[in-house]
């Protein structure tokens, strides 16, 4: 726990430390880049799909060694066709499930970090948003993290009108996560600041539709049609998740409070309609525990309003104990909720890198979804690169 704990308090450390505005290019870069290795380096960590992803991969793989074509790997067949291209153009180099998390990894962060780059007012305050809602989500689901943080690169384009690129972006999108398609419907929301009033009511209509269930149906009916025959998905639908309402009605709560202090830009408008969509979808989602994935993609605009109007309120008070550091202690309360769940599995600790031989004990998921023992005495028992072999 403690490292984890490092990992969230050097961001805090630069905050409080910096400026209201605070947009430190070498913090970024270093702070994004060791995460990117703190994941990407890491064992099997985060559970179920890790080994899911590395187990069709390394079909992949094999298919390719044995002189199979693109058309003829029926491992392919588990993935949309973006998804699949990626993994085998990274057979084409390995054979290694850890390299190409690694590089998938890779991706997803340089990903992240030019979004965050180019939009965020205050680095350190954004990160520690990213840590809280997103960065556990980064050992395992893979395909949905990249899908999403491929998305958030589109914003530029919507912000500059560029309508064609965003689109091309949002396919793209698409092709590497079904559920991607959602981020087009963006485009088309009025950019304005809409009243608190219909902002509340909307979302109190979104309330009603989630805890009825209907919603949840619907996606779980949708993702067991769309996933026939490829990958396994286990979307289920279950109890009201009480955590989503209290996520919801803090970040409405603190954008309403500020409401006055946001700027009617184009870059803001669009960043806060963003951020409207995932307080809606987490609402429409609140009895599916897949089906709120879909609010994921939108949460680059919970990051960028909060961090706005935390910047803002600290600009115009010149106090620093306002809303900043009442986000930084709600982030870290949701960072550490989702450690010790995870933990409960042994999916985060012990840290290990997959660069030293052997397995974590304990270890949950390697005792039940490790397929290839070869890899518990050599990590790279199949070449890393095909070139040095």
């Amino acid at each position: 726990m403690l490292l984890y704990l490092l990992i969230f308090l050097i961001p805090v450390f630069a905050y409080i430390s910096g400026d209201a505005v605070n947009r430190n290019k070498a913090f970024l870069v270093c702070y994004m880049g060791a995460l990117a290795l703190f994941v990407g380096l890491a064992d099997m960590f985060g559970g179920y799909d890790r080994y899911i992803y590395g187990e069709v991969f390394d079909s992949i793989a094999d298919g390719v060694t044995n002189g199979m074509g693109y058309r003829y790997l029926p491992s392919l067949l588990f993935y949309e066709p973006g998804y699949s291209a990626l993994s085998y153009v990274i057979a084409l180099v390995t054979e290694n499930r850890y390299v190409y998390i690694f590089i998938v990894t890779m991706l997803i962060y340089y990903c992240m970090y030019k979004a965050f780059e180019k939009n965020m007012p205050n680095y350190p305050l954004a990160m520690i948003l990213l840590l809280g809602m997103v960065f556990y989500f980064t050992f395992t689901y893979l395909r949905q993290v990249l899908a999403f943080s491929v998305a958030w690169l589109a914003f530029t384009y919507l912000i500059e009108n560029k309508r064609w690129k965003f689109f091309l972006i949002v396919l793209l999108v698409a092709l590497l996560h079904k559920s991607g398609i959602v981020f087009a419907a963006l485009y088309f929301l009025p950019l304005k600041k809409f009243k608190p009033g219909l902002i509340i009511m909307l979302l109190g209509i979104c309330a009603v539709l989630g805890f009825s269930g209907v919603t949840g149906a619907l996606y779980d009916a949708y993702a067991n049609v769309s996933e026939a025959g490829s990958m396994n998905t286990y979307s289920t639908s279950s109890g009201v998740r009480g955590a989503y309402i209290l996520e919801v009605v803090f970040f409405v709560w603190v954008i309403l409070s500020n409401y006055k202090k946001i700027e009617t830009t184009r870059r803001n408008l669009v960043f806060l309609n963003m951020a409207w969509c995932f307080c809606a979808l987490l609402l429409l989602f609140i009895r599916s525990s897949d089906g709120v994935r879909v609010a994921w993609f939108f949460t680059l605009g919970i990051i960028y309003t909060v961090t706005l109007v935390c910047s803002t309120q600290r600009l115009h008070t010149r106090i620093k104990n306002a809303f900043g550091p009442l986000m930084v202690a709600v982030m870290l309360a949701l960072y550490v909720r989702v450690y010790f769940a995870w933990q409960n599995y042994n999916n985060l600790y012990p840290y290990k890198t997959f660069l030293t031989n052997g397995y974590r004990v304990p270890d949950y998921s390697w005792e039940r979804y490790e397929y290839d023992h070869g890899y518990d005495q050599d990590k790279f028992y199949r070449p890393a690169f095909r070139f040095l072999k």
